[in-house]
């Protein structure tokens, strides 16, 4: 019987994240202050497009976090930054790295849901080039269900979803060559909670799009 695919991901992510987590991150920008100047440079690309929507006073969750390469500037942004990983070595580092800002909180997921996190409890969701690592399409939908759940109404998230097959992938997904999405999926995610989509768009990677939901107000 094969393996569940959420132990498979934690698997391969701590081991990724033993030999070199930097790396598995980002792996064109992973030495030196690269690494960490790449994270500013991703938390303007993520949030900028929704800078009107945003307050210092509002609690973010990371879908995805590792050990937390945009954490610092997400910390400097908002009142409380919260990371979720299925790595327990991501997070284990990543608590090491972020030890000076008090208002960061990162944890150890089951990797398909945020079981922990109290319901409409935070006013932003992210998920940054991490849903592209997921070979199973229903993980993903399980994740936007539950950023629903924890989103207070009003709230908003955003996910960058990998769209099209990347060159040299082989015929099957794994845990880094993950699942290509499509409108149909988008459709499920509304089907299955009242979401209001605000906009789906392609991103500067032709392999990849944007998915910006809000959680209607009560």
């Amino acid at each position: 019987m094969e393996r569940d695919v959420t132990q498979r991901m934690r698997e391969d992510w701590d081991r990724r994240a033993r030999e070199n987590a930097r790396y598995y991150i980002n792996d064109r920008e992973h030495e030196g202050f690269d690494f960490g100047l790449s994270g500013c440079v991703s938390v303007v690309y993520l949030l900028r497009p929704i800078q009107d929507r945003l307050r210092h006073d509002m609690r973010m969750l990371e879908i995805g976090c590792g050990i937390g390469r945009m954490m610092p500037f997400f910390a400097g942004l908002f009142a409380e930054a919260h990371g979720i990983d299925i790595s327990p070595s991501m997070i284990e580092q990543g608590r090491n790295r972020l030890g000076n800002h008090p208002n960061v909180t990162l944890h150890v997921g089951d990797g398909r849901t945020l079981t922990g996190l109290p319901d409409a409890w935070f006013d932003l969701v992210v998920s940054f080039e991490v849903f592209q690592h997921i070979p199973d399409r229903q993980v993903i939908a399980d994740y936007v269900h539950e950023a629903y759940r924890v989103l207070e109404p009003g709230g908003i998230a955003r996910f960058l979803v990998k769209t099209k097959r990347w060159e040299g992938q082989g015929a099957e997904h794994d845990t880094w060559c993950g699942v290509e999405l499509g409108r149909e999926d988008l459709d499920a995610w509304l089907q299955r909670d009242p979401w209001r989509l605000e906009a789906a768009h392609d991103s500067d990677d032709p392999t990849k799009a944007w998915v910006l939901l809000s959680k209607p107000a009560s």
